[in-house]
């Protein structure tokens, strides 16, 4: 396949920001599943806002960190799909020098700070002298925007051109209590 399957990098930014401002229709292929996971990342950060509000009860911080956890699950089937697609229209070059990070997670990273960034940029209007310390953090995350795009930009060139690979993430972690070292009585 060709790169003409993947879109550009200031595209997928330009969707992010524009699901931000109003959501809409969800595009098809890598770019829609790219919306998908920015809508998820969106809910998940307004989850951990209602638990971190000092007025928050118990009931409402449970409620919240269930809902984190069924998101962040998604978040990682979001990612896995998203490094599917990307190969899928790249291929990988055998003995291509790895990066350490896949696509999909350099995405997610993408989407997470497109969000910080709307966030600091709305705190930043609030009746001064409020807003001063947002305003002033606006140039750093303008500056990782511009350069993560560039990185990501450039990684995507590199996987089409065979000149770096990677290796698929794949969400492995362990849940209950086989994560704290209790074995069950018979595999599962």
């Amino acid at each position: 396949m060709t790169r003409a399957v993947l879109p550009p990098v200031g595209a997928v930014v330009a969707a992010f920001e524009r699901a931000l401002q109003a959501p809409g229709p969800v595009p098809a292929g890598l770019l829609g599943t790219l919306v998908e996971l920015h809508a998820n990342n969106l809910a998940q950060w307004g989850l951990e806002d209602a638990a971190r509000a000092p007025e928050a009860t118990d009931a409402v911080l449970a409620t919240a960190k269930r809902g984190i956890d069924r998101l962040n699950l998604a978040r990682h089937q979001f990612v896995e799909r998203v490094d599917t697609l990307v190969e899928e229209a790249v291929g990988q070059t055998v003995g291509a020098p790895p990066v350490t990070e896949s696509p999909g997670m350099v995405f997610d990273r993408l989407s997470v700070l497109v969000i910080r960034l709307h966030h600091t940029e709305l705190a930043s209007r609030l009746p001064a002298p409020g807003a001063e310390p947002y305003a002033a953090r606006l140039p750093a995350l303008r500056e990782q925007l511009m350069w993560l795009e560039a990185s990501l930009e450039r990684l995507l060139r590199d996987l089409c051109e065979g000149e770096r690979s990677f290796l698929p993430y794949r969400h492995l972690k362990l849940y209950g209590p086989t994560a704290r070292g209790v074995w069950p009585a018979s595999p599962l």
